[in-house]
């Protein structure tokens, strides 16, 4: 008698891990994402802090980070729109000098995967927007998406919240 595996059953063994992967990998994806969201959604909220601070000091918000109490050197990089880890950009009050005006008080996190600024700034997937202590709508937090990725992350942050 010969011991082995025939070629049937060496298919369906691979058959069954291709099934497997399938199944796996966007769930390992969307685990990714929200990880590294994660720590940018912290940079934000310390970012939203720095803002509310200077607010109570100067009686407006500044767009150049430069000027808050706020260090993320160690994350992202930037000054008016802030790059972390290539894939997510924050827009610090619309990117735009000092903002008094309520509607545009918010701080925005886009997350655009290897693209420059000015591509996301119409082609991102999804977008978290923190709103400030003296906006239009204080304290939200909301999530818009454009793709069906953008979406699906979109969903998991509102679980989370």
């Amino acid at each position: 008698m010969k011991k082995g595996f025939t070629l049937i059953e060496l298919l369906v063994v691979v058959l069954i891990i291709g099934i497997l992967a399938a199944v796996a990998l966007p769930q390992y994806e969307t685990a990714v994402l929200k990880s590294r969201f994660a720590t940018i959604r912290t940079v934000a909220e310390n970012l939203k802090k720095a803002e509310e601070v200077y607010y109570l000091a100067n009686g407006y918000y500044e767009a150049n980070s430069s000027k808050l109490d706020f260090d993320y050197d160690n994350v992202c990089s930037g000054t008016d729109v802030i790059q972390c880890e290539n894939y997510f950009y924050v827009d610090i009050i619309s990117g735009s000098g000092v903002s008094t005006t309520p509607s545009s008080n918010f701080i925005a996190v886009y997350y655009c995967p290897d693209i420059s600024w000015e591509t996301c700034r119409t082609q991102w997937d999804f977008s978290y927007q923190i709103w400030l202590d003296n906006s239009s709508h204080p304290g939200e937090r909301n999530c818009s998406s454009r793709t069906d990725k953008g979406a699906k992350m979109c969903k998991v942050i509102q679980a989370s919240n």
